[in-house]
Parts: C-alpha cells; structure tokens; sequence
C-alpha cells in the first residue's frame, strides 16, 4: 500500500496544472524559441539582402561623389556617418520588428505565456547549499549535459560533413577572379547555412519531444496527491457528512414551522409530499408551505400526522405541484380545479369526523391538464 501511494502512476489533473502554471512551472523549449528565431532571422538576412547590398552601392556611391567635402569639411564627415547610420538602421527595423514578435509569438507553440510573480518570492530551499549540491550531482544536471554535447555534436558533424564535401570548391576559391571568388563564396555561405538550419529543426524536434514527456512525468500525481486533491476541491467526507447533518437540522427546523400551517398534504405515496395552505383570509390561492421527495417527503408526512393535518394521495397532483411551484408561492392557475377538489374533500372530511355531514367519497381523477403531468 504504502509503494501506492509513493509512485507516481495517475496523470495531472487539470488543478494540477493550473496550480503548476501559477508557480511558473510549464512546459518549455528553449531550443525551440531559439532555433525558430534563427531560422526566422536567417530568411529575413537572405530576403533583405539585395537591399543591404543596393545600401552599400549607395554608400560608396555618395561618399566617393563628395570625397572632397568629407576631407575639407569636418562637419560633413559627422552629417555622413549620420546619415550612414540611420539609412542602416532603418533597413534593419524590419528584421529587429519581425524577430521581436517571433519572440513574442513562438511561446504560444509549446507551453504558452505564462506571468507569475510567485518564483519571485524568497525560498530559503533555493539557496539551501545542501540542496544546490544535490542539483549538481544529480542525474537531471549529467542528462542536460549530455544533451548539450549531443547538440555540438550533431552541429560540428554537420559543419566537418559539408567542408568535406565543399572542400574542392572551397579550396578552388583562391584560383577565382575577386567578383566570382565573393559570388560562389556566399553560394557555398547560404548553402552551409541551409544545412545548419536542418541540423538545428533535428536538435529542435528532438529538444520538444524530450520536454514534453519529461514534464508529462514530473507531473504526474501520487494516489495519495490525488485522494488530498479530491479532498481539497469536493471537500473531505466528514465536513461534507457534517455539513449535510447541519442543512438536514436546518431543514427540519423550517419544516416544524411550516408544515403545521397547512391545510392539507398531497402526496405520492412513496416520493413525494407537499404542504399546501389556503386560508380564504389570507391567501388568494393554494400556496405550498413546503415540499420535498424521499427523506424530506417522509418528514413532511410524519409531522402531517403528528398534527393531524389531512393527508391526501394524488401522484399526479403532487408531482405536478412539486415541479411548478416553489416555497412560499402559489399553486400554478391551472391546479386550482384539482386542488379545490381536494380542499372541498379535506373539508367534507372534517364536517363527517365531526357528525356535521356524510363521508365524502374520494376523487382519483382529478383532470390534470397534460402539459402538468410528470411520469418521474
């Protein structure tokens, strides 16, 4: 029993996770947020690059037509370099814009964002020395570092398998004209650059499936997490048998003041009860005084008869009154037929027990309309 309890078997459940998030813990790759960036930052390089190179062009271009003004007059040197220098870097605000919503985005594609001041606050356990060498001898910290040298690895082969088979045409460079020597290097740049981005979707792929199921697992719950879980949010067996006994008391109570006021209880023999109440002083209609089905019908009865208050078996009736009306109010108009039969009967009933007229017969078919008929 007690390895039960101690073995992480059931899975998080969902105040679990929630709970999780607000401590900051959520499932999380940093390869992925970087390697999306990367790859994001790379193709917005190769789209801007005809622009930076007609920027260039320019440069050169308007600094070599006011050479003279660059040599004989100081201030121009400090207009050009201004100039140089926000022409540049209005060319690269795109690339700054679109990264920094890549940033802002790429969360939402394993984890999500998650804001949370709770690791802010002081926890002795976290500068505890004796927990801070546990964490580096431990064999989480030997695992990520043995991921991290099967990263540079796979990087480093595929930097040493591309040289190998370019290094004819690297090495054929030098016998190049300069303005073909630039053109077949940046070929062979944008080809290297290809086969790193592959390289790093593989380190990617690899770094969100390990996080995945590694967070999956460190969150999985104990039976006994569970069974205290259940208990925090349903509440424990004893509170809840408590807090029943005490609403049943209370119920009883209001049922020993009200059922007394009745005139008559209609019942369904076994189900239901309910307490109505017509006093041509007071009431314009049938008001129902309580009512309730199983154990509460059974109380309602018992105190019927303890006060010798009328009880009257109509399924039908009671059901239709129990789903139409609540304590305190009025019968639906369209009782009032059926219930004035069954007052006119309680009322026949007690002139005979009083030898002031004949005993009345008992209606059982009391019309109810169709639309107020339950069959529950």
């Amino acid at each position: 029993m007690a390895e039960e309890t101690t073995e992480k078997q059931h899975h998080a459940s969902a105040k679990r996770i929630l709970d999780l998030r607000k401590q900051g813990q959520v499932m999380r790759s940093r390869d992925l947020i970087s390697g999306i960036i990367f790859i994001v930052s790379i193709i917005m390089l190769f789209y801007m690059a005809k622009y930076f190179k007609l920027q260039m062009e320019q440069n050169f271009t308007w600094s070599f037509s006011h050479f003279k003004e660059l040599i004989t007059a100081p201030e121009f040197s400090g207009s050009f370099l201004r100039k140089v220098a926000v022409d540049n870097f209005m060319l690269l605000t795109p690339i700054f814009a679109i990264v920094l919503i890549v940033t802002g985005v790429s969360p939402f594609l394993f984890g999500g964002w998650n804001f949370t001041l709770e690791p802010l606050q002081f926890n002795f356990n976290k500068i505890n020395p004796i927990n801070y060498f546990k964490r580096m001898f431990s064999k989480h910290l030997f695992f990520e570092v043995f991921r991290s040298m099967l990263k540079f690895l796979v990087i480093f082969s595929a930097l040493i398998l591309f040289v190998m088979q370019k290094n004819k045409d690297i090495s054929s460079l030098i016998y190049l004209p300069v303005r073909s020597a630039i053109g077949a290097g940046v070929v062979i740049a944008e080809e290297f650059i290809f086969v790193l981005a592959v390289s790093l979707i593989i380190i990617v792929a690899f770094d969100v499936i390990y996080h995945y199921f590694e967070f999956q697992n460190k969150i999985k719950m104990t039976t006994h997490e569970l069974k205290e879980e259940h208990k925090e949010t349903e509440g424990s067996p004893e509170v809840k048998r408590k807090l029943r006994s005490a609403q049943l008391a209370i119920l009883k109570q209001r049922l020993n003041i009200s059922v007394p006021q009745a005139t008559v209880v209609v019942t369904n023999p076994t189900h239901y009860a309910i307490a109505l109440r017509y006093d041509p002083d007071k009431d314009n209609a049938p008001k129902v005084m309580a009512k309730g089905k199983g154990h509460i019908a059974h109380q309602i009865k018992m105190l019927a008869i303890s006060h010798a208050i009328a009880i009257y078996q109509a399924p039908t009736l009671a059901r239709a009154i129990y789903h139409t009306a609540n304590i305190g109010t009025e019968i639906h108009p369209d009782l009032y037929m059926a219930v004035a039969i069954v007052l006119s009967y309680v009322q026949q009933l007690k002139n005979y027990q009083q030898g002031l007229g004949q005993q009345p017969n008992f209606v059982s078919d009391l019309n109810i309309p169709n639309e107020f008929v339950y069959d529950d």
